[in-house]
């Protein structure tokens, strides 16, 4: 690939297009499961076996094999080779790629140069707050509100001291400019002086889903912000920069897409993720101090197919949550409200009830159609002929906003039965304002009949045949390794890239290695660019990470499959086997895996 492509630019770009939006284009989508399916445009077929998920921004066709990420299916469709797919991209997401020569460099180098500085202030901000004398205030403010220092940690807080220069001169003092301070948007000009943005706060760094410093969040210590007779703010905002995009970031995700819960619970602010978090409830975060974007709502509905809303529960708030649901159903997606009684937000709610308290109010949070109903029925009486009239013409907006034609019949009945409006009324209503009736039946995903053997050519070119259990063990092992660090370290000292049966699984294993060696998580997508020459490598190495299996188990897992795959590599020799010593050989080695299994067996347990 062309060297000025880097990898996190390549990020960023898939990062700005679902695929989901992108494949639609071509292919009619319906939800299926978790995931989307239609009819494959890689080869003809009556019966949907062509699936898209978002979670992975994946596609695999059950069909014919077709499989790999956004790069590659824009390839596939337009034509294209991996440089051209990506400039593509790039231009479709208002993104310029870097050249060789020209400012667009420059401007790549910024943003690298920022997130440098990013880091290394963000590395100050801690210490400050861990210095005895000097993170006094800010460690006070954080105990008064019951943040653990474990919760410090993990989230990274740190303090700005009251110094006017503290951050400045220290970034000097390590080469860095006045200029490139500004334009960090770390210090800000003041009667022609450099001096520090953040000043006597506690800091929040705001890192995004690839574990980078992009901006910072800075709060004040007494809500009383009166200084000196002139108002601050209670919450400081790092400036948007190269490397920072309020409306395309969220605070949190980078821990939250952990959780694997299925859902994200969407807070306002900072304080709310954290003592969220610390209740143990991982899957929690926040915009950015703005409203909730569009493109905010696309990346989270890469890591969850629910969003549950959890504002403020004041009027600023109510609206705030109306705006969110519908943003998120323009997205494709669905939400529910969490309203929390006797409490202003989650921080506050689960310091007076205790997180089981929370806990049962996500439990009957309400789906976001029968919010915006209650909200809209609670402006009229509609005990009188007058206040149905008003509320039908008013709520009828919301019926309007639904696509499941299901969900459109069961509130029309629970609107009639509570108002005494007749169904029909509200359904010939609904009608007259010509709603687009769609249904979204789910669709199963068509299973393939397996083969006892699968045909593979080998490193020098020669076509071996490989039982089938071993090529679907190694494909969940592989999957396990670079989903969670623990399983790739169960498995490293067990079985290395050599001993898998496919030169695309021995690769696959040696760049998930690579990946965790280099300190970083695998990035499915990133490593599936390394196979886009060929289609054949490209499908059978995406099939590695389009799994819908759910593996439960630990460790335990991680054992088994590679006794399957060691144990069936024997017996494939031994079946093609005539010396009697080498037979014996084989036998020895059949038996000594066994016994070896039972060790593996007490790590597990």
């Amino acid at each position: 690939m062309a060297g000025y492509i880097s990898d996190d630019l390549i990020s960023e770009i898939c990062a700005d297009t679902d695929i989901i939006d992108y494949v639609s284009q071509y292919v009619p989508l319906k939800r299926s499961g978790s995931d989307f399916s239609g009819l494959c445009p890689f080869h003809h077929e009556k019966t949907p076996s062509f699936h898209v998920s978002r979670d992975k921004q994946l596609f695999h066709c059950f069909g014919c094999g077709a499989s790999g990420n956004l790069i590659q299916f824009v390839m596939r469709m337009e034509n294209l080779d991996f440089t051209e797919a990506v400039r593509s991209l790039a231009d479709r997401a208002g993104i310029v790629i870097p050249d060789e020569s020209g400012s667009t460099a420059q401007e790549h180098s910024k943003k690298q140069k920022i997130l440098e500085m990013n880091k290394l202030a963000a590395r100050f901000f801690h210490n400050c707050l861990k210095d005895k004398q000097t993170g006094a205030p800010g460690r006070r403010y954080l105990i008064k509100r019951r943040i653990s220092w474990k919760t410090v940690v993990t989230y990274g807080l740190g303090f700005a001291p009251a110094e006017k220069t503290a951050l400045t001169d220290y970034m000097k003092e390590r080469g860095y400019t006045e200029g490139q301070m500004l334009e960090a948007g770390l210090s800000i000009e003041r009667d022609k002086k450099v001096i520090d943005k953040f000043r006597n706060r506690v800091i929040f760094p705001i890192i995004n889903v690839r574990g980078e410093v992009i901006g910072f969040g800075g709060r004040i210590m007494d809500d009383a912000n009166d200084v000196n007779g002139f108002k601050i703010p209670k919450y400081l905002n790092s400036a948007e920069t190269p490397a920072f995009d309020k409306g395309r970031n969220l605070y949190s995700l980078n821990i939250a897409k952990n959780a694997r819960s299925g859902n994200l619970i969407l807070c306002e602010g900072y304080m709310d993720v954290i003592s969220t978090y610390q209740a143990g409830i991982t899957n929690v975060i926040a915009t950015l101090g703005t409203a909730i974007t569009p493109n905010q709502a696309k990346l989270m509905l890469r890591y969850a197919h629910e969003i549950l809303i959890c504002y403020d529960s004041d009027e600023a708030g109510t609206k705030a949550a109306v705006k969110a649901i519908d943003v998120i159903a323009e997205a494709g997606g669905k939400s529910r409200v969490i309203r929390l009684k006797d409490a202003k937000d989650p921080d506050e709610y689960i310091n007076k009830n205790g997180v089981e308290g929370f806990k049962d109010e996500i439990k009957k949070a309400s789906p976001s159609t029968e919010f915006k109903i209650s909200l809209v029925k609670s402006k009229y009486d509609t005990s009188t002929t007058d206040g149905k009239v008003r509320f039908l013409d008013d709520v009828i907006d919301v019926f309007a906003s639904i696509r499941d034609p299901v969900e459109i019949d069961a509130y029309a009945k629970k609107v009639s039965d509570e108002t005494g409006i007749d169904k029909q009324a509200i359904l010939s209503k609904l009608r007259e304002k010509n709603v687009r009736e769609e249904n979204y039946r789910r669709r199963a995903p068509q299973r393939i009949e397996r083969r006892h053997s699968a045909v593979v050519k080998t490193e020098d070119g020669t076509v071996k045949r490989i039982p089938s259990q071993t090529i679907e063990a190694e494909k969940r092992l592989l999957n396990l390794m670079a989903s969670e660090k623990k399983y790739y370290s169960a498995a490293k000292s067990l079985i290395a890239p050599e001993d898998f049966s496919t030169p695309v699984h021995k690769r696959l294993a040696s760049l998930i290695g690579e990946c965790y060696n280099n300190g970083k998580i695998p990035d499915q997508s990133l490593i599936l660019n390394e196979f886009s020459s060929s289609d054949d490598e490209m499908n059978e190495a995406s099939a590695v990470f389009y799994n819908m299996e759910v593996y439960k188990g630990g460790t335990a897992v991680i054992y088994d499959l590679i006794y399957t795959i060691k144990y069936s590599k024997i017996q494939t020799l031994i079946k093609g086997e005539t010396d009697a010593e080498k037979l014996k050989e084989l036998f020895r080695m059949q038996n000594e895996l066994k016994e070896r299994r039972k060790t593996w067996e007490v790590r597990a347990t």
